[in-house]
């Protein structure tokens, strides 16, 4: 059975499916698997005996994806877009799995109940494999692979030091990330080498002493590959978590709008979440509800400080 995976949202989102992959690799056998995710996810996926299908989200593409696709004989859908349920419909692939929440819920065969909170995301997404198997499974960690060479490369290139802390500043939504006065102070107080990482870059951090910044200098690959050499992560609620996670890294996640409640929390390590009364906003949420911001502000660099302490 040839059976595709389907998750074109974002990093983290493509990080923890790994869990999923890693499940039904072992079920029905390399190459046997498919996976369709963003162009970049591929340097994410190396390691992997499967069939990687790039796919810009665009309606050209949607065309030749649709061509690429339809010898599979099953898909699991974690992504609830239209389109993309739209497009796995055009597929012809006689079974289609996705989850009720999805927009395009009438064009898949069989649905999944999507318990929005108190369950982490690869608990989540391992329902649509035991959909398929009629079997009860265990989710795998998230899992990826980087080779040697890259590391030595990153270590040689960036001057790495033995031993580092990575804080990850940004996130794809600005409320789920933290205040960037409050990273400077929180890297400021930690006596220990830290590397700070971001996918743009972030001049404030140059002149600390013991900070290497390389905030906007490394590639995707570089990027995962130093998180894999660090001593633990400290991040917003955003995909250097799980980056870290799925190399068996600790990690802190910093929460803002969002909450460890809707499944996306550390599976190694730990977190802190505001407790406020319009605590949480959404999964991804996109403007403060009672315009006040407070969920940005209430984490302070001291209550980072002090997990810190608990968690080395």
């Amino acid at each position: 059975m040839k059976v595709l995976i389907w998750q074109t949202a974002y990093l983290g989102d493509v990080v923890l499916a790994t869990s999923l992959l890693q499940n039904t690799l072992e079920i029905f056998g390399d190459y046997n698997v498919g996976f369709v995710g963003r162009p970049f996810i591929k340097d994410v996926l190396q390691g992997y005996n499967i069939n990687f299908h790039p796919y810009e989200k665009t309606w050209k593409e949607s065309f030749s994806i649709i061509k690429a696709i339809k010898h599979y004989d099953v898909v699991l859908s974690l992504h609830v877009s239209l389109r993309s349920a739209l497009i796995l419909y055009m597929s012809g692939i006689k079974r289609r799995i996705g989850f009720d929440r999805s927009e395009g819920k009438l064009l898949y065969t069989d649905l999944v109940s999507y318990q929005e909170k108190g369950i982490h995301e690869i608990q989540r997404n391992i329902k649509l494999l035991e959909l398929l198997t009629s079997k009860k499974l265990t989710p795998k960690p998230p899992k990826l692979y980087v080779e040697d060479e890259v590391l030595w490369l990153v270590k040689s290139k960036f001057d790495l030091p033995s031993s580092f802390v990575v804080i990850a500043p940004k996130s794809n939504f600005f409320l789920k990330t933290w205040k960037q006065e409050y990273f400077l102070e929180l890297a400021k107080a930690l006596d220990r080498p830290i590397v700070i990482l971001s996918d743009t870059r972030l001049e404030v951090f140059d002149d600390i002493k013991h900070v290497k910044n390389l905030s906007g200098l490394t590639s995707l690959k570089e990027f995962i590959a130093i998180i894999s050499l660090s001593d633990f992560v400290i991040a917003n609620d955003s995909s250097s978590i799980h980056i870290a996670n799925a190399f068996g890294k600790r990690a802190i996640s910093i929460y803002c709008a969002t909450s460890s409640s809707y499944g996306f929390y550390p599976i190694l390590g730990d977190y802190l979440e505001p407790k406020l009364s319009c605590h949480p906003c959404s999964i991804n949420p996109k403007s403060c509800k009672t315009n006040t911001f407070e969920c940005l502000d209430f984490i302070k660099p001291k209550d980072v400080l002090s997990k810190i302490k608990d968690f080395s």
